[in-house]
């Protein structure tokens, strides 16, 4: 079931209905029931692998915090309490390490099975080497790299003792599959989202408000924006060799918006059906083309993917063994400076490894994680020179022309990054480069790009109202709370507006694809 499709209206009128409708005490099973209704609508038969990732990490959790609350006699010597911890806390870490294996693996052999073989027999065949690995024919369930990552950060947490495992099953379940969040996020953390599927929550009206604007505006980032950029997007990236400079700059840049639009719209339609229902959730985007580095960017684009990669990947990898002992040594050769660098470095190629193969299993996707890795190591390791030559210059970083500057280029830098990011294959995107390079062009216009001249206007209008609401965002000014606030009139119209403007201006019709939100595919 898809944001954007009738069904999926029909759907959450019922089900906030039935919310408010049901006891209080209860209202949390009849969100259980909702989300797995929400789930199995869009496959019956991938949901086993939602169940399974559910059960397993459900018993694991309890395992592990029942083993580490091993008992301790008094009579006991203190070399009997330190060996009793000590084979407590391994046989936490062995049940850890197992749960993690299975779940990574069926995630593995669901999306990345193929790509791997078939990476590997082209490898052999440079060696001489002629294999033919089988082929997985199975579709990859939706949403199954957020829930994994979802059910792998709470059951790292109660390892860690950062929170407390679930003994209602039922609970549990609701945790994993809540249905705004269960397709493409946000990535929960259990402390902050589950008290508030647990508890009840009675009809505000204020609330209620708040929520509806967020999807309509949602609905419209979707529907008026991103599906109308994707038809000039798909136009030019499938032909790109037929377009001229400009044009293909002139996709890039619309394709930033288009996914900026498409994901940050899906975030806004589901954070509004929770907040309607006082569920709070983690935003997962804060105006982020308003950013002034390439590392600033990624702290304000898909935060809770960034945050979950830097609590379960990074700071893991950073003080691991190996880790450890590798930044002793070069602490005790070339100093502290040199062993932090090198060890941050490490730990954030890593990360942004795994970004990009998280992101799809494909060596383009690898590419454009790398791309970020290397920008982002790059960023830590030349800034003292940089802050040097702001000295230097004696440039006023709080300056409006100085953050401008800056701005643009880490745009620039993010919309190269994309071509990566889009393009189907490395050869795809080395020839949407080298066609942005080419010194002779073809002769086209903007509105030789799948748009006409209509379409192309509501686009850049779109584009101007997301920019405006960005800017409202990136200075802190509640847009919400500042129309809540106004007369009924001026409410009620400024509804409408936004209303018929989804219904008139989105994009329909017998051959649109509700189902084509970018991150779906994740």
């Amino acid at each position: 079931m898809i944001f954007t499709s009738f069904k999926f209206l029909v759907f959450i009128c019922a089900t906030l209905l039935g919310y408010f409708l049901f006891p209080k005490k209860y209202r949390w099973l009849w969100l259980l029931g909702a989300s797995y209704y929400f789930y199995l609508s869009a496959s019956v038969k991938y949901s086993v692998f939602l169940i399974f990732s559910t059960v397993i990490t459900y018993f694991a959790a309890l395992a592990i915090e029942r083993v580490g609350s091993v008992s301790i006699l008094p009579e006991w010597t203190k070399e009997e309490k330190k060996r009793a911890k000590k084979k407590a806390a391994a046989r936490q870490k062995l049940i850890l390490a197992v749960v993690l294996l299975v779940n990574f693996g069926v995630l593995f052999s669901l999306k990345y099975y193929n790509f791997a073989a078939s990476s590997f027999a082209s490898l052999a065949g440079i060696f001489g080497l002629d294999l033919s690995p089988a082929v997985l024919k199975i579709a990859i369930p939706v949403g199954i790299s957020f829930y994994t990552f979802q059910v792998i950060g709470y059951l790292i947490d109660v390892y860690r003792t950062t929170c407390s495992a679930q003994r209602n099953f039922l609970k549990y379940a609701l945790f994993v599959s809540f249905f705004p969040q269960i397709m493409q996020g946000p990535i929960g953390r259990y402390n902050d989202l589950a008290p508030g599927l647990y508890e009840g929550h009675k009809f505000d009206y204020n609330r209620a408000a708040f929520g509806l604007q967020r999807m309509v505006f949602g609905f419209f980032e979707k529907l008026v924006i991103a599906d109308r950029l994707a038809i000039l997007v798909d136009t030019v990236w499938a032909n790109y060799a037929e377009f001229g400079r400009l044009q293909l700059i002139l996709a890039c840049f619309f394709y930033a918006i288009q996914i900026y639009a498409d994901f940050a719209g899906y975030m806004d339609i589901a954070l509004g059906c929770a907040q309607i229902m006082g569920i709070p959730m983690a935003e997962n985007f804060d105006a982020p083309y308003f950013s002034k580095s390439v590392p600033e960017f990624w702290r304000r684009w898909h935060m809770t993917l960034g945050a979950w990669f830097k609590d379960y990947l990074f700071y893991p990898v950073l003080r691991s063994g190996w880790c450890t002992r590798l930044a002793k040594g070069l602490k005790k050769k070339f100093g502290k400076t040199v062993s932090g660098n090198v060890t941050t470095a490490i730990a954030l190629f890593f990360v942004w490894m795994f970004t990009g193969l998280w992101h799809g299993a494909s060596w383009h996707y690898v590419a454009w994680g790398v791309y970020y890795g290397v920008l982002i190591i790059l960023s830590m390791l030349l800034t003292p020179l940089f802050d040097w030559l702001v000295a230097k210059l004696h440039l006023d970083r709080s300056r409006p022309s100085y953050m401008l500057v800056q701005g643009l280029k880490t745009f620039v830098i993010v919309c190269i990054g994309y071509i990566l990011f889009r393009s189907d294959s490395m050869s795809a995107a080395a020839g949407m480069i080298g066609a942005i390079f080419r010194t002779s062009t073809p002769v086209t216009t903007p509105l030789s790009m799948g748009l006409d001249g209509k379409d192309m206007l509501v686009a850049v209008a779109g584009i101007v109202i997301l920019f405006i609401i960005d800017i409202f965002r990136y200075r802190k000014f509640d847009v919400r709370q500042w129309i809540g606030e106004q007369g009924l009139w001026l409410r009620w119209i400024i509804y409408l507006i936004a209303i018929f403007a989804v219904l008139i201006f989105g994009i329909y019709g017998p051959t649109y694809s509700a189902s084509s939100f970018i991150y779906f595919a994740f």
